[in-house]
């Protein structure tokens, strides 16, 4: 991430924290769900190695913070897996900081890929450590530093070397995506013996996504997976590091080819800054961003990333503490990618196996409102009345337009947990989420 060496500045003043888990008082229950040890982590990447989650995010001036979990809700801090920055990044750059891995699983050998660079330019490096033999029992033992992957240069190359993420194909081709700023997302054919570039004397990146939108071009933390045929590729738009002021929001094109074009619902590419919405802010989870996404041993599809905990003070008179959030997430009929609920979050039992009662409802990750669905078929919120219609795990509810007469809002959900939950998409893209409140 940009700013990531003016944040691990930051984080090597900071004091370990007693393991304390703030009241929810969420916007949207859940949303500021805490796990114990999980504050002041960005950038998170996580693993599931036997019984035990490992994630990977960035740390301090030494390597990687490495945490490990066997529920995702209490972590232990193991500190760094390198314990000094390697010679040959510290002959590149002043700044030396290490930042934003991605862990990849390769049988027993584990690969971080990890970044740094001089901060405010796109002079900056992408290397690789490796576990050859890695012990969950002993997790930081074992690892070799590699060298460089790749270098983006001033002048030179229009791509930023940051953010690394990869991912195997089913024909066992490797494959890299990176970059922020500057030029946007890229991917580049990695080695599979070596895990560097598959040509090194001449690198040439695909460019995979822009932010077409903003000044800037604020987009980076790739995170790529692959269900059902597609490949999706999640990026982070806007700016991180800034506490409860910083812009950070989950986007996702997908894409039948591993290389792109990675295309939005209606077919728009992400080059030319297509994207489907995944998650906003929405207090106290402030600018949630620079995601992973994998799939534990259970079946269920996990997004891990940082959020800013408006809860609670950071630095520099900023408020919005770094905080690692694990969400699981749900999928279409059309099979685009939904928030579901963070894994920290206790979800409230109810007693009910039908859909009417009250609700907690949220267009777009605004304010949320007071609803009820009712057993007539109408649903309330204050004064507007609306339809519902539920077939099986789908629920459509249709809201007339206040602007237009005679014409709807139609949200398109899915029913989860049990029946507490729903989320879905209405037909402008907008995610819409639901969750009962009696």
């Amino acid at each position: 991430m940009m700013f990531a060496n003016v944040l691990i500045a930051m984080l090597a003043t900071l004091q370990p924290l007693t393991a304390t888990t703030p009241p929810d008082n969420s916007a949207f229950p859940g949303d500021g769900a805490s796990a114990s040890e999980n504050q002041y982590a960005h950038d998170p990447t996580i693993i599931q190695v036997g019984k035990k989650y490992f994630c990977f995010s960035t740390g301090s001036f030494e390597g990687h913070m490495l945490r490990e979990s066997t529920d995702l809700r209490t972590w232990k801090d193991l500190g760094s897996i390198l314990p000094h920055t390697p010679e040959w990044l510290t002959k590149r750059y002043t700044h030396r900081s290490i930042w934003a891995p991605d862990a990849v699983v390769l049988g027993k050998t584990i690969r971080a890929y990890y970044c740094a660079s001089n901060f405010g330019t796109n002079q900056s490096v992408i290397g690789l450590a490796e576990c050859a033999n890695f012990d969950p029992e002993q997790p930081t033992k074992g690892w070799v530093d590699k060298g460089l992957v790749i270098e983006s240069r001033p002048g030179v190359d229009i791509f930023n070397a940051i953010d690394p993420e990869v991912i195997v194909d089913p024909d066992g081709r490797h494959w890299m995506f990176f970059g922020s700023y500057f030029g946007g997302i890229y991917t580049i054919e990695l080695d599979p013996s070596t895990g560097l570039l598959k040509s090194p004397a001449i690198p040439e990146p695909i460019l995979v996504a822009r932010n077409t939108g903003e000044r800037g071009n604020p987009l980076e933390g790739a995170a790529i997976c692959r269900r059902e045929g597609y490949y999706y590729l999640f990026v982070s738009y806007g700016l991180a590091a800034q506490g409860v002021r910083s812009t950070y929001r989950v986007m996702v094109g997908r894409s039948k080819v591993v290389t792109g074009p990675f295309v939005d619902a209606k077919g728009v590419t992400m080059v030319d800054g297509g994207h489907v919405n995944v998650l906003k802010t929405s207090p106290p989870m402030f600018s949630p961003g620079h995601s992973d996404v994998f799939q534990d041993k259970s079946g269920r599809w996990l997004m891990p990333y940082h959020f800013y905990d408006g809860r609670h003070y950071w630095v520099d008179g900023k408020w919005g503490r770094p905080t690692l959030q694990v969400r699981e997430l749900l999928w279409s009929e059309d099979r685009w990618p939904l928030p579901g609920l963070p894994v920290e979050y206790d979800i409230p039992s109810h007693k009910s196996s039908h859909l009417e009662g009250k609700w907690i409802h949220q267009v777009d990750f605004s304010e949320p409102a007071a609803i009820e669905i009712n057993r007539n078929g109408e649903v309330r919120n204050g004064k507007q009345v609306g339809r519902w219609e539920q077939k099986g795990d789908h629920l459509t509810l249709r809201w007339p337009k206040t602007d237009a007469p005679g014409e709807f809002w139609i949200d398109e959900l899915q029913i989860a947990y049990d029946g507490r939950y729903y989320v879905g998409r209405n037909q402008a893209g907008d995610v819409i989420r639901g969750i009962r409140s009696q």
